[in-house]
């Protein structure tokens, strides 16, 4: 019989998990919160292009990324550009997509969709559970943007949120106290990202660290390394980490700008509001997780996976960051376990 999965999440690891789980002949469904797919890679047009709402590039040293750009024959419309970091004496090679990583998103939901694969927007978790389910199946109940409720009956569940959203959507799931305490110790700092598009160049540099006592602690010039493009100016993202109790966070996006751009305007004093053509205020509840976990936590019940940026390692002294190669790479780790237990429940018994 056909198995089935139910991705909470269409992000870039969801949307890998979904696209290998569909190649091999799962039903796929992917639940999304939000209207639009992408999470932390969603893109919005700027000018006449589309542009992800927080900083992205590729690396050389991106392996699980990279390959996985070559299997959907897209790597041949990456182009490499010299960046340079403020601080650093070399250059780095960065690599962006000919129409930005939207190119990337679209591919894998293409490879959903010719597989069979469905995708639900504006649709929340509510519950998680295994109670009442035929079969040892799994329930994902969840709420529509009409506030009616639909459940998603499957045989794996991969959750891609953040492992405190997953443990308050998972109360309905025989987990351990002991699971439940790790996961909840993942402790995450919150973020905002300021995409302004300027009218003229501020700097030189495609990436600054800010000395504390800023509203923001990095500046990326995407346009001083990936071009003008059709963007209409000149791009650049303000990254700052913000505490969920200072009162900033619930400022609206308007205060937040002014906030950003009057220490922006302090560091480059030839900058005025008048230069600011367009501007895209994101927030980032769960941006990073602020340290690994000692043990792998990727399977908190049988069956059920969380694929998440904090758990892409293990019993590490290294600083957790939202680099996308580590969730290409547990995606694809969490897929194999997955197609491996099938394969295994699927084989004779030995005489």
């Amino acid at each position: 019989m056909k198995k089935s999965v139910c991705v909470i999440g269409a992000g870039l690891s969801g949307l890998v998990c979904g696209m290998r789980l569909a190649r091999a002949g799962f039903e796929v469904q992917i639940i999304e919160e939000l209207s639009y797919p992408g999470g932390l890679l969603a893109s919005s047009r700027i000018g006449k292009e589309y542009l992800e709402l927080l900083p992205h590039h590729l690396r050389k040293t991106d392996r699980a990324l990279l390959s996985l750009t070559k299997e959907l024959g897209i790597s041949e419309g990456i182009t490499w550009f010299d960046s340079f970091w403020h601080g650093l004496a070399s250059r780095k090679k960065l690599g962006y997509f000919t129409n930005g990583f939207s190119d990337l998103i679209n591919r894998l939901m293409q490879e959903i969709t010719d597989h069979g694969g469905t995708i639900y927007y504006s649709t929340t978790v509510a519950e998680i559970s295994s109670n009442g389910t035929p079969d040892n199946k799994y329930c994902t109940s969840c709420v529509l943007s009409n506030s009616s409720r639909v459940d998603f009956i499957s045989d794996y569940v991969i959750f891609t949120g953040s492992c405190r959203s997953f443990i308050n959507s998972s109360y309905g799931l025989p987990i351990s106290i002991n699971m439940k305490d790790q996961l909840m110790n993942i402790t995450y700092r919150s973020e905002f990202c300021l995409l302004l598009v300027l009218k003229s160049k501020v700097s030189d540099v495609y990436f600054q660290k800010i000395n504390d006592g800023n509203p923001f602690q990095r500046i990326v010039n995407h346009s001083n390394s990936f071009g003008l493009r059709s963007y209409g100016g000149n791009v650049v993202y303000l990254v700052g980490d913000c505490s969920i109790s200072d009162p900033l966070w619930v400022e609206d996006d308007a205060k937040i700008k002014d906030t950003y751009f009057s220490a922006y305007r302090k560091l480059f004093p030839g900058i005025t509001k008048s230069d600011i053509k367009a501007w895209r205020l994101t927030k980032i509840r769960y941006a990073v997780s602020e340290r690994f976990p000692d043990s792998d936590l990727t399977e908190p019940s049988p069956n059920v996976f969380i694929c998440s940026s904090a758990l892409v390692s293990t019993n590490s002294q290294s600083l957790p960051e939202n680099r996308m190669d580590g969730v290409v790479a547990l995606a694809n780790r969490i897929c194999e376990k997955i197609l491996n237990n099938v394969q295994n429940e699927e084989a004779p018994d030995a005489e």
